[in-house]
This record gives C-alpha cells, sequence and structure tokens, in this order.
C-alpha cells in the first residue's frame, strides 16, 4: 500500500514539473513570437497592434513566476552560495534548511497576498486585450504555489526538467 502511494505521488511529482516546465517554454515561445510579430508588423508592413506589448507583457509575469518553480527544484535560484561553500557541513545543512523555510514563508505569503489582490482588485479590465487583470494577477498565486509545491516535494522525489548551463531543458531519464 505504501508503495502504491509512493509511486502515485512519484508520477504525479513528474507529471507536474514536466507540465509546468512546459508552460514556461510556452510562456518563452509566445513573448518571443508576439514582439517578433509586432516589429515585423510594424517595421515592413507599417502596422502597430496595440494588443502586442500587453500580451507579451503578461506573458513574461507567467513565464518569470512558473520559471521560479523550475529554477526552485533544479536548484538553479538564484543565491549566494560562497559563505555556505565555507561552512562546516553540519552548519551548511542548517543554513539550507533555514533557507527553505524562509523560502516557504515568503511563498506562502506571496500567495496569500497575491490571491487576496486578484480576487478582490482584479474585477477591472486590461486596455488593449480586455481580459480581467485578476488572470494577470493570478501569476502571482500560481507562481508561488508552484513553487511551494516544488520545495515540499524536491527532497523526496528526483528532478525531472534540468537546466544545463547553456540554459536548455531537457528531460532526465532515470
Amino acid at each position: 500500500m505504501k508503495f502504491q502511494i509512493a509511486r502515485v505521488l512519484a508520477r504525479f511529482d513528474h507529471a507536474q514539473q514536466m507540465f509546468i516546465a512546459a508552460l514556461v517554454a510556452f510562456s518563452l515561445l509566445l513573448m518571443v513570437s508576439t514582439v517578433i510579430f509586432l516589429v515585423v508588423a510594424r517595421y515592413v508592413f507599417g502596422i502597430g497592434y496595440f494588443w502586442g506589448e500587453e500580451l507579451a507583457r503578461y506573458t513574461m509575469i507567467y513565464m518569470a513566476f512558473l520559471g521560479g518553480s523550475v529554477a526552485i527544484r533544479a536548484e538553479q535560484h538564484p543565491r549566494l552560495t560562497i559563505f555556505v561553500s565555507m561552512m562546516p557541513a553540519g552548519l551548511a545543512r542548517v543554513v539550507a534548511m533555514l533557507t527553505r523555510l524562509l523560502m516557504a514563508v515568503t511563498l506562502v505569503v506571496l500567495f496569500v497576498q497575491g490571491l487576496d489582490i486578484a480576487l478582490n482588485e482584479g474585477r477591472m479590465r486590461t486596455p488593449a486585450l480586455r481580459i480581467t487583470y485578476f488572470w494577470v494577477f493570478m501569476a502571482v498565486p500560481i507562481g508561488a504555489a508552484a513553487m511551494l509545491l516544488q520545495l515540499a516535494l524536491g527532497p523526496f522525489f528526483p528532478n525531472a526538467v534540468s537546466v544545463n548551463e547553456e540554459d536548455d531543458i531537457e528531460e532526465v531519464t532515470e
């Protein structure tokens, strides 16, 4: 029974990692293609589209928040390691645990406050796309939840997405 639960959790973990990584890649593709379309439309055809900059901006916001979860899981989030690398192993583990705890607290605050803002302030519509700001503001709680999930599951399950130095994302095979 315990083995089946662990296997189901492992499959869920792998699937959610791949899903989030795919969303990040799609967001990047959509943002870049939108900007290229806008540049070509403006400078080649002389046509300006008012909605494109807004779409690219909101896509970048989602990409940043979801990309943070991929970075956390791949241990690639920005951090200062020079002092931790000088510490004895036991103290370095304590600092790593405290860092994870502080990250979790920060992400819970981001989730709660982001959700509050999205629910209470998201009724207005964006100027160009005419979507409610609710969907724009939801990038914060969705990203925070994804990062919390990666922070919680990371120690127990293998990383399914590897971010190498060339910033390519590839699936890790076991």
